[in-house]
């Protein structure tokens, strides 16, 4: 029998409560064996400079998931060349690990420009679990009347990244926006 995978792409620049929470939610959901957080080195869709040092993040993120053993920190972008698409990464885990069935955790506002991916109809191979997002409009996209794609009542979290890394350079707390131990070393290298 296969192992159920979540993959749960993203920058997590920085990991924070609601990626927690919505990956908790996913794995309960889902009956996952594992969700991996694959940490992307650098989205098409972002600027180098605004994005923190790969390593840096990977190594909070691996900090964080060594105490949790069915949340991964996956560093299988690192080992492709940019750009980092989610189409080329499913292609190479599904080589990589034939006898793991993958998902896809998706935020409804990544769904919403699913269509601008590169080689996005192989992406829609996989199982699409997508996660409400607030978003600036009320659009739906499209694809949400794809077999491979469902739509689930996770939590709708209201932390972003920017909000964390704007605390941090204006001196203002995060304790109730991350986990204590990703706290403490946000906290260290910034000083």
């Amino acid at each position: 029998m296969k192992q159920n995978i979540g993959l749960f792409f993203g920058t997590f620049d920085p990991l924070h409560n609601g990626h927690i929470s919505i990956a908790k939610y996913f794995l309960n959901e889902l009956l996952l064996d594992q969700i991996w957080f694959v940490i992307t080195p650098l989205s098409p869709f972002k600027h180098a400079n605004k994005v923190s040092n790969y390593y840096s993040r990977f190594k909070i993120i691996e900090n964080f998931c060594k105490n949790n053993e069915r949340i991964i920190c996956s560093d299988v972008e690192f080992k492709l060349k940019p750009p980092y698409n989610t189409s080329e990464t499913l292609k190479f885990l599904k080589e990589e690990h034939p006898n793991k069935e993958f998902k896809i955790i998706l935020g409804e506002d990544n769904l919403n420009t699913l269509h601008l991916w590169s080689d996005y109809e192989s992406i829609l191979n996989h199982k699409i679990c997508v996660y409400p997002r607030i978003s600036q409009t009320n659009e739906k996209s499209k694809l949400l009347s794809h077999p491979n794609v469902n739509l689930y009542n996770a939590p709708i979290m209201r932390i972003s990244s920017t909000l964390i890394r704007d605390r941090i350079k204006n001196n203002k707390p995060i304790s109730d926006l991350v986990p204590k131990e990703i706290e403490e070393i946000l906290i260290k290298t910034q000083n």
